[in-house]
């Protein structure tokens, strides 16, 4: 979009570093310190709700970026290892100044999401970046579950049936995050999604075609 690109030009005023793998740190190290010191409620302190926000803890609309993803040790480290291994990839596919343009323009949204429910996750967010990385390398293979090899571009598609699950049947909030996501991801990739919409569905009459012809 003519918009982002005017945008990203105005960031070149600004000495932008690679921000993304400090930010995955910081997440690692707010796991560790709520896993040994949970009393603290530090990620309840970081996370975005809106009612102590308005009330003066603006801090809040930064520290949710860096709020660590749920669940078990090893769950939150590989999501964390994802978060890193993608997050980085689009850095030095992008650059800093379109890689923050990105991820800045997602905050926002997810910003804008919370104040209609209350709360606001960064989970659909980091989500949206794997969704970039699945756009830009369709075909790159990862290891599901350390074996099986499958390439990204199904696995973003299993991810968005999750998400439209998530948006019949999630709370609110969960479905006000999911919508601000994929508004954010049409905006960056909807172009290049129509035209990969477009480039399978001739290939598929392609393919119709040559079986025909070749009875």
């Amino acid at each position: 979009m003519k918009l982002l690109n005017q945008l990203e030009r105005k960031l070149y005023r600004l000495p932008l570093k690679p921000f993304f793998r400090y930010m995955v740190l910081a997440m690692a190290g707010i796991y560790v310190l709520e896993l040994f010191f949970p009393t603290f409620n530090l990620i309840s302190r970081m996370s975005l709700f809106t009612a102590p926000l308005l009330r003066g803890e603006i801090w809040r609309v930064l520290t949710f970026l860096i709020v660590p993803p749920f669940g078990g040790i090893l769950q939150a480290a590989l999501s964390l290892y994802f978060f890193f291994f993608i997050g980085t990839a689009l850095e030095t596919r992008w650059g800093v100044r379109r890689f923050f343009l990105f991820y800045v323009i997602g905050a926002v949204f997810a910003i804008i999401a919370a104040f209609f429910t209350g709360y606001g996750t960064n989970l659909y967010l980091n989500l949206s970046l794997f969704f970039a990385f699945a756009v830009i390398y369709p075909d790159y293979q990862i290891l599901l579950f350390f074996v099986l090899p499958i390439k990204v571009k199904w696995l973003a598609l299993l991810n968005l049936i999750f998400y439209f699950a998530s948006l019949i049947n999630g709370p609110v909030y969960t479905r006000a995050a999911i919508i601000a996501s994929l508004l954010h991801i049409l905006l960056f990739f909807g172009g290049d999604l129509t035209n990969m919409a477009r480039s399978t569905i001739n290939q598929w009459k392609r393919r119709q075609a040559f079986k025909k012809n070749s009875r």
